[in-house]
C-alpha cells in the first residue's frame, strides 16, 4: 500500500486538485441544490403528503450536514482518493436503489445513506482546499462559479424531468450527474490533509471555530429563508409565478458577478471589509423584500441576493480554512452552511406565520448582525501566516 503524503500538492498540479475538488463539491452540494424538484417529485410520483415528502428531503440534508461536521476530525488522517471512492459508491448505491423504491420508509433510509455519503464528499471537497490551496478564497470562488452556471442547466432540466417522470426521473438525473462526475474523483493525488503544526495554524482553541460555525449557520439560514419565501413574496407585490421564475433565473445569471468578484479579489482587501459589505448588503436587502410592496424594487433585491450569496461563500469558507491547515474547520463550516440552509425555510414559515412579513425583515437583520459580529471578531482573532510556495 502506498504511503500517504501529508505535504502540499506541487504546483505543477494545481490544476487537477482544483478539478478533483469541484467534483467531490458538486456531487456533495447537488441534493440540496435539487430539493424543491425532489419534494415536488415524491408528492407527485408516490402521492406522499406534504408533510411526508419534506421528511424524506430533511432526513438527507441532515444526514449530510451531521456526515459533515462529524468527518471533519478524521479528515487529517484519511487519504482523500480513497475514502472518496468509497462515499460516491455509497452515494450511487443508495440512488440506484432510490429509484426502485416505492415506499416512504425505504426511501427515508435510502436517502439516509446518500447523504452519508454526499456529506463526507461535500466536507472532503472544503478540506481539500483549506489543506492545499495557497488562496482557499479564490477556490471558494470558482466552486460558486460552477455552482451558478451549473444552476441554469440543472433547474431548467430538473424540471423538466420531474414533470416527466416525478421522482424517478429526478432521482435518476441525480445518479446520472453523480456517475458522469465520479472518474474525476481519481485525478486527486492520494494525499491526506496537512498536520495543524505548520505556519498557517491560526487561533488556538475551539472557540473562534465554534463562533464562525454559528455566524455561518446565521447568514445562511437568512439567504435560504428569504430564497425560499420569494415566490410569496413575488406574489405580495403583485407578481405571477411566471413573473418571479423569471427573475430567479435572472439572478443566478447575475450572481455570477459575485462569485467573479470573490474570486477576482481573493484577500487584497482582507476580510473585514467585504464580509462587512455583504452582511450590510443583505440586512438592506432582507428589509427591501419584506417592507417594500413595489415589483421593481422586489426584482431589484432579489437579484442582487444572489450576488451577494455567491460573493459571500467564499470567504465564510475561506476564513474556517483560515484557522487550522487540516481542513477540519472548512469541512465544519460545510455542515454549518447546510444546517442554515435547512434551518431557514423552518425559521422564516414560523415568524411568517407568528406575525407577518415586517417581523421576518426585523429577525433577518438582527441574525445578519449577529453572523457579522462573530465572523468580525474570529477575523480578529485569527492570523493567517505565510503559505508554503508549494500550496497553489
Amino acid at each position: 500500500m502506498a504511503k500517504l503524503s501529508a505535504d502540499p500538492i506541487p504546483s505543477r498540479d494545481p490544476v487537477f486538485l482544483v478539478v478533483g475538488a469541484t467534483a467531490y463539491q458538486v456531487i456533495g452540494g447537488l441534493v440540496p441544490q435539487m430539493s424543491p424538484f425532489v419534494v415536488a417529485g415524491l408528492i407527485d410520483g408516490l402521492s406522499l403528503s406534504e408533510g411526508d415528502a419534506g421528511i424524506v428531503a430533511s432526513v438527507e440534508l441532515l444526514a449530510l450536514a451531521a456526515t459533515a461536521i462529524l468527518i471533519a476530525p478524521v479528515l487529517p488522517r484519511v487519504s482523500y482518493r480513497r475514502a472518496g471512492l468509497l462515499a460516491v459508491l455509497l452515494t450511487l448505491a443508495a440512488q440506484a436503489a432510490s429509484i426502485t423504491a416505492d415506499g416512504w420508509t425505504s426511501l427515508v433510509l435510502l436517502r439516509g445513506a446518500a447523504g452519508i455519503g454526499e456529506g463526507a464528499l461535500y466536507a472532503m471537497s472544503l478540506s481539500i482546499v483549506a489543506s492545499h490551496c495557497r488562496n482557499p478564497e479564490k477556490i471558494f470562488g470558482y466552486f460558486q462559479l460552477v455552482w451558478a452556471v451549473g444552476s441554469v442547466a440543472l433547474f431548467s432540466v430538473g424540471g423538466i424531468v420531474t414533470a416527466a417522470h416525478a421522482h424517478l426521473g429526478i432521482f435518476a438525473l441525480i445518479a446520472g450527474i453523480t456517475l458522469a462526475l465520479s472518474p474525476l474523483l481519481l485525478v486527486v493525488p492520494d494525499v491526506r490533509a496537512v498536520n495543524d503544526r505548520g505556519p498557517r495554524a491560526t487561533a488556538s482553541g475551539l472557540l473562534p471555530g465554534i463562533l464562525l460555525f454559528a455566524a455561518i449557520v446565521l447568514y445562511v439560514a437568512v439567504s435560504a429563508g428569504l430564497f425560499a419565501f420569494s415566490g410569496p413574496l413575488g406574489e405580495r407585490v403583485g407578481l405571477e409565478t411566471a413573473a418571479v421564475g423569471y427573475i430567479l433565473t435572472l439572478s443566478t445569471i447575475v450572481g455570477l458577478a459575485g462569485a467573479g468578484a470573490a474570486t477576482a479579489l481573493n484577500v487584497r482587501w482582507g476580510r473585514t471589509i467585504p464580509i462587512s459589505a455583504f452582511c450590510l448588503g443583505y440586512a438592506l436587502v432582507a428589509l427591501t423584500l419584506c417592507l417594500w410592496t413595489d415589483p421593481v424594487a422586489y426584482g431589484v433585491a432579489v437579484i442582487i441576493s444572489a450576488v451577494l450569496y455567491y460573493f459571500s461563500l467564499p470567504y465564510l469558507f475561506g476564513l474556517a480554512a483560515a484557522l487550522d491547515r487540516s481542513g477540519r474547520w472548512a469541512a465544519a463550516a460545510g455542515s454549518a452552511n447546510l444546517l442554515g440552509f435547512a434551518a431557514g425555510p423552518v425559521l422564516a414559515g414560523a415568524v411568517i406565520g407568528a406575525s407577518g412579513y415586517a417581523s421576518l425583515g426585523a429577525v433577518c437583520v438582527a441574525m445578519t448582525v449577529a453572523a457579522w459580529v462573530l465572523a468580525i471578531f474570529v477575523v480578529g482573532r485569527s492570523s493567517v501566516g505565510p503559505i508554503p510556495q508549494s500550496a497553489i
